[in-house]
């Protein structure tokens, strides 16, 4: 089955544009105009996969399914904040982002050849995953405050951003400590982070390389 990350410059694409999600988010409390720029990234993001897609007529309604939603929602938030768009809008791009995250490992899996795109697309396995996760730790918070506990000097006030942080330090295994899961929940989270962050350097790499060694002997 073709889908949208078969194409050649996908990859690269995605990745620069999760990057300047990436580098907007530090930026967002500072200059609360750079919301919408941010707002923006996620908007390419999801409508480029929805046009990407639509050489497949059911691949094309499946995104539209899982990018219509989030893509609301979250403007919505952005304009209405209430606990209500908070919770709608960040549990739909926790959904967009699984969903974007199965399309690339599908894409990983059936690859027949390593090439720089191929690689754009194992960095990105690693991108999306990071997100999802602080998705996740955004929503737990959200939910209950008592789940993590933020060092003094840290605010709270930007949860994606703060959680962002914490989710790429537990997805390296790094873990500064300014942030410390609390509740069985949050430890779960990220122990599952930190396992799936091992995973995939032992996983990708070495599929990786058995699609290189398997592209010389043909």
């Amino acid at each position: 089955m073709k889908l949208f990350l078969s194409r050649k410059y996908d990859n690269y694409i995605l990745f620069f544009s999760l990057s300047g999600v990436l580098f907007l988010l530090p930026f967002v409390n500072a200059m609360p105009l750079l919301r919408f720029a941010l707002l923006g990234q996620y908007t390419f993001v999801m409508i480029y996969l929805i046009f990407s897609g639509r050489h497949m007529r059911s691949i094309f309604f499946i995104d539209m399914a899982f990018v219509v939603p989030a893509l609301i929602a979250t403007w919505l938030e952005s304009i209405y904040p209430n606990n209500i768009t908070f919770a709608a809008s960040h549990v739909l791009m926790l959904t967009f982002f699984a969903y974007l995250l199965y399309l690339i490992i599908n894409e990983m899996v059936h690859a027949h050849t390593v090439n720089t795109n191929t690689i754009f697309g194992a960095i990105n396995i690693y991108l999306v995953g990071g997100l999802i996760w602080a998705y996740s730790y955004v929503l737990l918070y959200h939910f209950d405050t008592s789940a993590f506990a933020i060092s003094g000097g840290e605010s709270s006030s930007n949860t994606i951003e703060l959680f962002t942080y914490y989710s790429y330090t537990t997805l390296t295994t790094l873990g500064y400590g300014d942030i410390v899961a609390q509740n069985a929940q949050a430890r779960m989270l990220s122990v599952l982070e930190a396992v799936f962050g091992q995973l995939y350097l032992a996983i990708v790499i070495s599929k990786l390389v058995s699609i290189s060694v398997k592209s010389r002997k043909s």
